[in-house]
């Protein structure tokens, strides 16, 4: 008798998390998956995805049961799980159970990553799933230029959202610009891809993310974008981030309108660390940026005359002032466009030159404009 339990308890020990861990390749019944297994101190999680569908399913390893895994989240009684039965150094054999059903699982190993690295995490862990993923290209105008729209086109294997644009013209500004423009999409892996793997390097679930660059203004000399970011990349809480860039089209250089201003409206400080200033607006200033304002909310109007640091866009009837508030009060966030003229006291000889260049093309586009 004594064999026999000895035989089944080898086989229903939980394997070792260093055999455990890696990237494996094979089948659930007769589907083709791909999965991985992540071993941290926090505990053991791992995931895998149907090469016919390239969607992630988490796998959370279930405290005391010698090798369980469930899926996606869910611990009540018939949800699909994993129990692991075998990892050895290039094979692993597993029962998939959900409701009533129970499939083998069989993988052999694609990759063992080292001690400091993420199965879950690697690229070599989502390779058929990036595969597949392309940009759509499509036509737009504003301000009578065109330019071409770019939407990262992910399928369902992704809960990612990109949209940028791009500048025609083939000359060495616009195309510094372009890259710019294009830096989520760039290099390999791409930089979206980083929330994914950010996410997956400590838990079971990918990231989420969208982003988006749109134009806002297209001048002659200058190229104003709305950027907005909002993503949940693993980290205690997502994140949120709306804010405007300028570019300098005859440069084919990002500007930080921050350098426009003087000593008394901006306090510029190197903080330790740091390889550029910091820079926040004075009080005086930030009185004049909300003169006239009413905030709805007495909380809210406290929390947006105490911010000290500010994103600022370039408009045609002025700039644009906003607070970069933390997130739990980003809802007392607002758009404050500040006139040209309110602005001269403020502005460097550049700044203050800039402002008139821009304030004569508009009014150049005013008068020029057909009757509606």
């Amino acid at each position: 008798m004594l064999a026999p339990l000895l035989a089944l308890a080898a086989a229903t020990a939980a394997p070792a998390p260093s055999e455990l861990a890696g990237i494996w390749e094979g089948t659930v019944g007769n589907l083709p998956v791909r999965a991985c297994f992540s071993h941290r101190e926090s505990g053991d999680f791992g995931a895998y995805y149907y090469l016919s569908r390239l969607r992630l399913i988490p796998l959370d390893a279930e405290e005391g049961t010698g090798g369980a895994f469930h899926e996606g989240g869910g611990t009540e009684q018939g949800s699909p799980r994993w129990m692991i039965e075998r990892a050895e150094a290039e094979s692993l054999t597993a029962r998939w159970t959900g409701g009533t059903r129970t499939l083998p699982v069989r993988l052999r190993r694609v990759a063992r990553m080292e001690d400091d690295e993420s199965p879950c995490s690697s690229p070599v862990f989502h390779q058929p799933r990036l595969e597949g993923v392309r940009t759509v290209t499509s036509r737009a105008s504003l301000d009578g230029v065109a330019y071409s729209r770019i939407q990262l086109d992910v399928g369902e294997r992704y809960d990612v959202s990109v949209e940028t644009f791009a500048l025609d013209g083939e000359g060495e500004a616009a195309q510094r610009i372009n890259a710019a423009l294009r830096s989520s999409l760039a290099s390999s892996p791409p930089q979206w891809f980083e929330c994914i793997q950010d996410s997956l390097g400590y838990h079971a679930f990918e990231g989420a993310l969208a982003e988006s660059l749109v134009p806002a203004m297209i001048t002659g000399r200058w190229l104003s974008v709305s950027h907005h970011w909002d993503g949940d990349c693993g980290g205690a809480h997502p994140e949120t981030s709306n804010n405007y860039r300028t570019f300098d089209l005859t440069a084919g250089r990002e500007v930080n309108l921050h350098d426009w201003f003087n000593q008394a409206a901006v306090k510029r400080e190197r903080l330790e660390g740091l390889e550029e200033d910091v820079t926040t607006l004075r009080p005086e200033f930030k009185r004049v940026v909300l003169e006239g304002w009413r905030a709805e909310d007495a909380e809210c109007g406290e929390i947006v005359r105490d911010e000290e640091y500010w994103n600022i866009g370039l408009g045609r009837r002025g700039l644009v002032f906003q607070p970069l508030l933390p997130r739990v009060v980003q809802a007392c966030g607002d758009e404050f466009i500040v006139p040209f003229s309110r602005l001269r006291p403020f502005l460097t000889e550049e700044g203050a030159a800039n402002l008139r260049a821009l304030e004569a093309e508009s009014l150049a586009r005013s008068q020029t404009a057909p009757a509606m």
